[in-house]
Parts: structure tokens; C-alpha cells; sequence
């Protein structure tokens, strides 16, 4: 079964944004303009769950039973089936805690966990956590898979920019505590699905969340520079090119913006 996503790119567009450990802009093109988001929406359910875990509103320990049915837009249960499925994810009604579904949500792109975080803590909360950073043209209106919200014309869309201001808050920005901090890097490096990273020279370290669906590419990578200028944060998002195609792109641009710690 093939993914409701959105409609197929009409044009061949690349973007991206290159940010310093201060967040600073290196280098950008196209940074603005919106993408279809693909699974790297997942990063911005993950800020808006740590929030809710430090304010207070969330136990990260706190186990819930694993599921793959969740409430449409249209008020309707649906479930997750094909494309859709991790087949590494616990079986329905598997006890699993929250930090594990964080982690799952981006070490493997899960689906099932990312729309249980979602149902959990909301899509209002995302939105405005979006709000509060700036992210001024991501917008997170639908759970993975409902395709009720799909037919009414509610999407995930971001910007290469937005996507290296996420990354660069989750990993380098104020208002996350030291354990927030460490979960988020924790399952940034286990990254089961790179891009960038496959031409990163050996030494160095780094964590990443690629999305991906027909027609649409992309990564974003944290990278960290051994020899102690700082991490870099890259965004690269693609549409209207072949999966190899756009890796290729991806990559090169990766060499290109990464002089010395790139293979």
C-alpha cells in the first residue's frame, strides 16, 4: 500500500541551508521555499514532546501500549498497514515508553511511533512550538497515513531553513534541559537511514533525520568538526528527482558546503 502523501513535484527543485553552531547562516539557496516535509516533520513532533516532558505535561518513562490505529481528521479511525509498518515495531498492545517512541520516531522514521507521539501530545502543541522558534512556513496539520486529512488538503511542508533552525535548536539551542538535550542527540546518531553522513570522512561524528516519499528528498545533518570549529548544520530538501538522483545531489552538495570533513 502506497503512502497518502501530497501531489506529485512539477518541477525539479533543490534547497538548502547551511547554519554555524550559533545558528548563523554560512550558506542558502532556495531556503525558503516549502517542501512537502516527508518524515522530516518528525524532528518537529520531537521538540514539541521534549517540551511537553519539561514543562511538566509528559512522564518520557511513562509506558503506553504500542498501537497502529489512530482518530482521522475526519473523526474516523484508521490504521497504518504496508509502507506504512516498521517491522522492528513492538506488536499492538506491547507496553512501550515514551523516550522509546521518541527515539524510534528517528533512528528508524517510524510511523507508528511518530503518530502515537502526535495523538499524544497533539498537533496544536506542534504548531506552537513552530511559532515560538520562527518557523514561519513548517506546518504539521496531519497524522502519517490519514488520508481523510489528505483530501481535505491538510499537509506537512517546511523550508531547508526551517529544517537547519530545527535541527540546530534540538542540539545546540536554549530552553532544552541537559536530558531533552541528550535523548535528542542519542537518536540523532543512531540514525539508521543517512544521506549526508555516507560521505562524512571517518572521525566524524555526527546525527541526522532523512524523509523521503515519492517524488520529495531530503536530510538534514548535525556534523561535527574534529577539529573543534563547532558543529554545522546542513539542510538539503529535493523534489521532482529519482531517489538515486537525489542522493547524488545531496551528497554533493554535502562536499561542496563541508570542505575537510567530507570523504
Amino acid at each position: 500500500m502506497s503512502l497518502p502523501t501530497a501531489a506529485a513535484p512539477t518541477e525539479v527543485r533543490i534547497a538548502h541551508c547551511l547554519l554555524d553552531a550559533d545558528g548563523a547562516v554560512l550558506s542558502a539557496a532556495r531556503a525558503e521555499e516549502p517542501f512537502y516535509a516527508a518524515s522530516t516533520i518528525k524532528l518537529h513532533v520531537l521538540l514539541a514532546v521534549l517540551r511537553a516532558a519539561e514543562q511538566g505535561a509528559l512522564d518520557l518513562d511513562t509506558e503506553l501500549p504500542a498501537t497502529r490505529t489512530f482518530t482521522g481528521a475526519d473523526g474516523e479511525e484508521f490504521t497504518l498497514s504496508g509502507d506504512h509498518l516498521d517491522p522492528t515495531h513492538p506488536e499492538p498492545g506491547t507496553p512501550i515508553a515514551l523516550r522509546d517512541l521518541a527515539t524510534r520516531m528517528i533512528d528508524r522514521s517510524s510511523n507508528e511511533a511518530t503518530d502515537q507521539l502526535l495523538e499524544l501530545v497533539g498537533l496544536d502543541a506542534v504548531a506552537s512550538v513552530a511559532r515560538e522558534l520562527g518557523l514561519g512556513a513548517t506546518r504539521v496539520e496531519r497524522l502519517i497515513g490519514d488520508a481523510a486529512a489528505l483530501e481535505r488538503g491538510l499537509t506537512n511542508e517546511t523550508t531547508a531553513a526551517d529544517l537547519a533552525r530545527t535541527m540546530h535548536h534540538l542540539v545546540a539551542g536554549p530552553g532544552l534541559s541537559g536530558d531533552s538535550r541528550e535523548l535528542a542527540l542519542a537518536a540523532l546518531r543512531a540514525q539508521r537511514i543517512p544521506v549526508i553522513a555516507t560521505v562524512l570522512r571517518d572521525g566524524v561524528r555526527w546525527g541526522s533525520k532523512s524523509g523521503w516519499v515519492d517524488g520529495y528528498r531530503h536530510d538534514v545533518a548535525l556534523v561535527e568538526d574534529p577539529a573543534g570549529s563547532g558543529p554545522r548544520l546542513l539542510a538539503v530538501m529535493t523534489a521532482g528527482l529519482a531517489d538515486q538522483e537525489a542522493d547524488t545531489r545531496i551528497v554533493a552538495l554535502a562536499r561542496e558546503l563541508l570542505p575537510g570533513l567530507t570523504a
